[in-house]
């Protein structure tokens, strides 16, 4: 499976709430940090608790993902990166949701997912003007 079959059929499980279909995109033995920091291990577990979200915090939304970049690492291997916007329609969480991922690709299948939330560099940063307007190269010095 190609890395943009791959993006579709993601898209496709999220938009019809399907955490088997979803979890299908992943190794056996995968691992998955989601966008609260929880390792998920394994395409059951993986199955398991994107189910459980799809019937509760994300009931109804829809998920538009977009590939940002792609290399490959060798061994069969590509790094992926991917932005995705998610519309949750109602509940605590209702609006728009940016984040971006990285997944690990070996032969057809995720390997590795790791999901980061967006936010607005100000906000996170406790609203200091200095730290908000320095790059993320800058962060180091």
């Amino acid at each position: 499976m190609t890395t943009e079959e791959i993006i579709t059929a993601l898209e496709r499980a999220w938009n019809t709430g399907d955490g088997e279909a979803w979890a299908a995109r992943f190794a056996e033995d995968a691992e998955f940090v989601d966008v609260v920091g929880r390792i998920q291990r394994g395409r059951a577990t993986i199955a398991r608790e994107s189910q459980n979200i799809f019937d509760t915090i994300y009931r109804g939304s829809t998920l538009e993902i977009r590939q940002v970049s792609s290399r490959p690492l060798g061994g069969g291997i590509d790094l992926v990166h991917t932005a995705t916007v998610l519309t949750i329609p109602a509940g605590p969480l209702a609006g728009e949701a940016r984040a971006v991922q990285t997944k690990l690709i070996r032969d057809g299948e995720i390997v590795a997912f790791h999901n980061t939330i967006r936010t607005d560099i100000a906000a996170f940063a406790g609203h200091d003007a200095d730290l908000a307007a320095r790059s993320p190269q800058e962060w180091d010095s």
